[in-house]
């Protein structure tokens, strides 16, 4: 149990933020079946597809799009840091609809980011047909929108650790 404002947050709010967090990563998953339909469409349809600009150097398109979806997977790692450390969470802890909210919020950050990884495997496909490519950062983005959604015994914790450091 965590104490806030002289209340107790019980599990079942921790486990309704994870259900509703569950609910918008299958959201977020959808797009990755709809991408990768377009991308398996475009590949099966049009079997001459070669990208939009086919002739440009792929090791440059690889850079450039393989770079922003590290640099993606960086915020990602420290922004969800940052908002479950004790000080993101410490000054939260005296308004429980604030604390709800920004523990709603957060996955959300994470799961964007996630999306700007898929973003940018499909402009790299639609670039230069690259579907190996597509193919391993729609994975990445998996994995990431996966990490994004918090346990309960997470959140317990950290909220805990949080309202101790006070």
């Amino acid at each position: 149990m965590t104490e806030i404002n002289g209340g107790r947050m019980n599990r079942e709010i921790y486990e309704s933020l994870r259900r509703t967090n569950i609910m918008m990563a299958v959201f977020a998953g959808s797009f990755i079946l709809v991408y990768g339909g377009v991308v398996a469409l475009t590949k099966f349809v049009y079997i001459y597809f070669r990208g939009f600009i086919p002739d440009f150097n792929e090791n440059i398109l690889r850079a450039v799009f393989y770079g922003t979806s590290i640099a993606s997977l960086a915020a990602f790692r420290v922004v969800l840091n940052k908002r479950y450390s004790p000080a993101g969470l410490g000054s939260r802890l005296k308004d429980p609809d604030g604390l709800l909210r920004y523990l709603l919020m957060t996955p959300v950050i994470g799961m964007a980011l996630a999306e700007a990884v898929l973003i940018s495997a499909f402009f790299l496909f639609f670039l230069s047909a690259m579907y190996i490519d597509f193919i391993i950062l729609a994975f990445l983005s998996t994995v990431m929108i996966i990490m994004s959604v918090p346990g309960v015994q997470f959140l317990e914790n950290r909220v805990n650790e949080a309202r101790k450091s006070l």
